[in-house]
């Protein structure tokens, strides 16, 4: 059951970030809201439900809430490596940018900026569907990949097994091949950002590990405050 909470929090969260955004930065008509919203929850519906599912099965971590430990150490991973990674990832990208003389870093998004609030949207649905897409996707999915090129390995799937159920045909992935699908996904999330592709691919190797030791959430947490910070910094 709590697999199945965790997706549909997932799915309302980064719909609304996703369509706050579009609202803010005047993205659609409002005629074509209810096509969006839909599209939008869909298509969070199917990679996240595929995330978790692949991920049970290689019995990778998803979401620091499903994590067997004490609240309390749950806490500490969250505030470490959400909130103490985010500052760092601030810290170090404010420094290659206000350190680059070779090229403008600056992305073109952040031109509409005018106020904290629109900061706030833009940073979140950033980190919402980047670190869905890239992390809590991406992650597991290179990884069952990996695993079925070098292993022959395949998730059994049956109408009778529900998304919560626990995995009968799990097998946890060797060491080398989670580094293959975190630097595979860090690859991909600096193709993803052309301006700066270097140092999206040092804090996506970063983001990845976060996810691995913390979980989902914290790796949207850290991937927030590391955008917002940097560009209210800058460029408010």
């Amino acid at each position: 059951m709590r697999r199945i909470f965790f997706v549909v929090a997932v799915v309302l969260i980064g719909t609304s970030a996703t369509v706050a955004y579009a609202l803010n930065f005047g993205r659609f008509t409002p005629q074509s809201v209810p096509v969006f919203v839909v599209s939008i929850l869909g298509s969070f519906a199917l990679i996240t439900s595929f995330a978790v599912w692949t991920a049970s099965r290689l019995q990778l971590p998803t979401s620091l809430f499903f994590f067997d430990l004490p609240i309390s150490r749950r806490w500490v991973r969250f505030l470490g490596y959400g909130v103490g990674f985010g500052i760092l990832i601030f810290l170090t990208n404010r420094a290659v940018y206000l350190t680059s003389t070779t090229r403008p870093m600056r992305p073109w998004y952040v031109a509409s900026i005018d106020s904290h609030i629109g900061l706030f949207v833009l940073a979140a649905r950033s980190a919402l569907l980047e670190e869905t897409f890239f992390r809590l996707f991406g992650i597991p999915f290179i990884a069952s990949l990996v695993m079925r090129a070098l292993y022959g390995w395949r998730p059994r799937m049956s109408f009778d097994r529900r998304l919560d159920s626990e995995p009968a045909d799990g097998m946890h992935p060797p060491l080398a091949v989670l580094v293959l699908a975190v630097v595979a996904s860090a690859l991909l999330f600096g193709l993803h950002h052309p301006y700066s592709p270097l140092p999206a691919v040092a804090f996506g190797l970063t983001l990845g590990v976060i996810y691995l030791r913390a979980g989902w959430e914290s790796a949207v947490v850290a991937h927030f405050l590391g955008n917002y910070l940097l560009f209210a910094s800058i460029y408010l």
